[in-house]
């Protein structure tokens, strides 16, 4: 990847809440390039701070949350340094657009879906015209995958079933013509079917309109086949970064091999699915070493002690574990891990 083609560099990010007078440290120094026109997956557990990340990029965090160190670059602007509403609606929607996991949180129910889009074109565009927005709005729903564009155009999202209202909020977001599309788990609530055909609209949105895609899930069979990259995440912090590649076919980190493992693709007919024993550690204290050591059967002493760097095991593939330090002695993944890497795919 060309330096010159990113799009948003986060520098040490951390991010604070204050609850009830403790202080919660969300995201730990998070260092993340995203690059033009990619589409990238931040994995992990529920609770590793994937989604309190991508919503610095655009100033959804909650009201008791705040970014307390680092820097973020978009466009040359340091959005870390916004503090007021006025500076973030100049980012979102416009620049940095967001579709979340339940369609109903992000539609009024209220409006036609119609009314709902126009808004959104607007917007982005307050001169246009009303007839040539409701144009453009059901030229959106028709791209996106909604027949009888005219007629659902006028009804309200009760009469859509939840694929097709996610369908609605990608015509939103679409609207708005932004450069980033941060889809925060937009296919958890659907069955396998509309997952498939969800994400092939993304596709398509995202080469017709040239966008950056950053995908959030806790699955990594989900995004096997649409993401270039993925960054893993472990409580609060990227753990391994690398293509799709990297990652699925020679994952470097312990915690790597077990999201991997805890896929269903990956399980043997007749036994458990296999889980990640243990919890996440507490983020109201501070963390010392390798936050995953407690969980991680090959730890080393080092990892209770000392935060380890990143190791770069290529030059699109780099991995926060001190089994990387060439001191370390060598560990194997797991078998199942090392069958995908001989097999060179993953059936997804």
């Amino acid at each position: 990847m060309n330096k010159n083609d990113i799009i948003l560099s986060a520098k040490d990010i951390e991010v604070q809440f204050d609850l009830r007078g403790q202080i919660l440290t969300a995201i730990r120094g998070v260092s993340l390039d995203i690059y033009r026109g990619e589409s990238l997956a931040i994995v992990g557990e529920s609770g590793s701070g994937k989604s309190v990340f991508t919503k610095t990029f655009n100033g959804l965090l909650d009201a008791n949350g705040k970014i307390t160190k680092g820097s973020l670059y978009y466009e040359g602007k340091d959005l870390a340094k916004y503090t007021t509403e006025k500076e973030w609606l100049q980012i979102r929607g416009k620049e940095i657009a967001m579709i979340m996991q339940e369609p109903m949180t992000s539609l009024n129910p209220l409006k036609t879906i119609g009314d709902q889009i126009c808004e959104a074109i607007r917007m982005r565009d307050k001169s246009i015209p009303a007839q040539a927005a409701k144009k453009e709005a059901q030229m959106y729903l028709q791209e996106v995958g909604i027949d009888d564009p005219e007629r659902r155009y006028k009804q309200y999202p009760h009469e859509f079933s939840g694929g097709m209202r996610q369908r609605v909020v990608i015509a939103i977001a679409i609207a708005c013509r932004p450069e980033i599309l941060i889809c925060d788990e937009p296919t958890t609530a659907l069955d396998v079917t509309i997952q498939a055909q969800i994400l092939k609209v993304l596709k398509e949105m995202k080469k017709k309109y040239n966008l950056t895609i950053v995908f959030i899930t806790h699955d990594l069979g989900v995004v096997a086949n649409i993401a270039d990259r993925i960054a893993v995440m472990y409580a609060g912090d990227i753990i391994e970064v690398g293509t799709s590649e990297d990652i699925f076919f020679d994952p470097k980190h312990p915690y790597t091999w077990a999201l991997l493992s805890s896929m269903p693709q990956l399980g043997v007919k007749g036994t458990d699915l296999y889980s990640i024993p243990g919890n996440p550690p507490n983020l109201f204290t501070e963390i010392k070493g390798d936050a995953f050591a407690p969980r991680n059967p090959h730890a080393l002493q080092i990892d209770f002690i000392k935060r380890p760097p990143y190791f770069e095991v290529s030059p699109s593939h780099k991995v926060r574990s001190w089994l990387m330090d060439p001191r370390a002695p060598k560990v194997d993944p797991p078998e199942n891990i090392r069958r995908l890497k001989e097999l060179k795919t993953v059936q997804v």
